[in-house]
């Protein structure tokens, strides 16, 4: 009889075993994940993900220049009829935006993955007197903001076409963000840095 009862109910113990199991799990997983090196970070690197998107943008580095706008304008047979020069101050700055980085778990840390570095803003601005020959052709406002518009363009191309500029400011906004993300965390952490493929190399799916 007793042998009977056990055959009984072993497989009945089984089934409540089961159906224990599976209304738990879900539950059982978060906490075994909670626990996990894994699990941890994954938690972390969506909570630096929130943080990342609140701040927008990341300004690694700051450059400045002073010069002086010179253009001038020339007829066929009279030669030079216009001539403007003003001292300028040029100012850039460049850095990543941060809601294109990917922060990606692992279970040893995180990889942060960051776009190429690109600017953030820059300014233009004429900061003396400009010193004007128009005699024979008439300088307009619209003329005067045009050149001013062609030397603004040409003080960014300077830095945006120069690798040297980019990968200086990548660098720095590896080690602006690495303290970043540490000290949003409240904690130190294992991150590793990558450069992320520009837009248009991303194969599409």
């Amino acid at each position: 009889m007793k042998r009977l009862m056990k055959w009984i109910l072993r497989p009945i113990c089984l089934g409540l075993a089961l159906v224990i199991g599976a209304s738990l799990y879900p539950y059982a997983r978060n906490l075994i994940n909670d626990l996990l090196p894994r699990g941890k970070y994954e938690q972390t690197a969506e909570k630096l993900t929130h943080q990342m998107e609140k701040a927008g943008e990341l300004t690694a580095v700051t450059y400045q220049d002073t010069g002086v706008m010179e253009a001038n304008t020339s007829a066929l047979l009279i030669g030079n009829v216009q001539q403007v020069k003003a001292p300028y101050s040029y100012k850039i700055g460049l850095g990543i935006r941060l809601d294109e980085v990917e922060l990606i778990a692992t279970e040893t840390g995180i990889i942060v993955r960051l776009p190429e570095a690109q600017m953030i803003y820059d300014s233009f601005q004429i900061t003396g007197d400009p010193q004007i020959s128009d005699f024979w052709y008439h300088l307009t406002e619209e003329r005067y903001q045009q050149m001013i518009n062609d030397q603004a363009k040409k003080c960014r191309e300077e830095y945006l076409d120069d690798v040297h500029y980019l990968e200086e400011a990548w660098k720095a906004a590896c080690d602006a963000l690495d303290k970043l993300l540490i000290q949003w965390a409240g904690e130190n952490l294992p991150l590793q840095f990558e450069k992320l493929p520009p837009a248009d190399t991303v194969p599409q799916t």
